[in-house]
């Protein structure tokens, strides 16, 4: 229930102003969780032996029909280098699964310029449209290597790191656990653990998935 309210006379939930102010709030929350991220580590994953039909679902070689998976690795190309050993569109099993985060894009991106200022990065101007700011993680777009730059400059939406990569990130993650187990925000703090517990999780061996 909202809890607005105007200094005197009805709850603005009450008024045709409230009701335009709650209908902008929901539209709001259920555009963000049907705009999100979903970030899944995996370990020991291993390349099935199928074939693919013309969707490129997997199946079987013997029989044709479909068999099951774990996930396709869905590398991005625009971030050659990030999937490892993992091939584009193959089909993979795994051993363990955990989730890094899942939530919306803005709150990802507010957390990972967190992480950004964390790690030391300054923060530099960046111009989005005709706005300029001043961001942490626009110092490490403009960079090309550095503490969890592989993380920083990745996709927020559809891409895979393997797990080479996902073994620096994770020493990373271990480098600032003291730091960020004082950062004042308990969000940060929290995703900061279940992410680094991912990663750590996909060095095994593994991958981590954006999807």
């Amino acid at each position: 229930m909202l809890h607005y309210h105007r200094a005197i006379g009805a709850p603005l939930w009450a008024t045709s102003e409230g009701n335009h102010k709650r209908h902008e709030l929901a539209l709001l929350f259920f555009k963000e969780r049907a705009m999100g991220i979903d970030i899944t580590a995996y370990s020991k994953v291993k390349k099935l032996d199928c074939n693919y039909d013309d969707d490129g679902e997997p199946v079987s070689k013997a029989t044709g029909e479909p068999v099951d998976f774990g996930f396709l690795a869905n590398v991005n190309t625009d971030f050659p280098g990030r999937n490892g050993s993992l091939e584009a569109g193959a089909a993979y099993d795994f051993e363990k699964r955990v989730v890094g985060m899942d939530c919306g894009y803005g709150a990802y991106n507010g957390w990972r310029n967190q992480l950004a200022a964390l790690a030391g990065w300054p923060a530099v101007e960046y111009k989005r449209y005709s706005t300029v700011e001043l961001r942490h993680d626009a110092a490490a777009w403009a960079a090309s290597e550095g503490p969890f730059w592989e993380l920083i400059t990745f996709t927020d939406c559809d891409g895979i790191i393997g797990a080479e990569v996902a073994a620096k990130l994770h020493k990373d993650f271990k480098q600032f656990a003291e730091k960020a187990a004082q950062h004042d925000d308990e969000w940060f703090r929290e995703n900061y653990a279940s992410m680094s517990a991912a990663f750590e999780l996909a060095a095994d061996e593994g991958a981590v998935r954006f999807h």
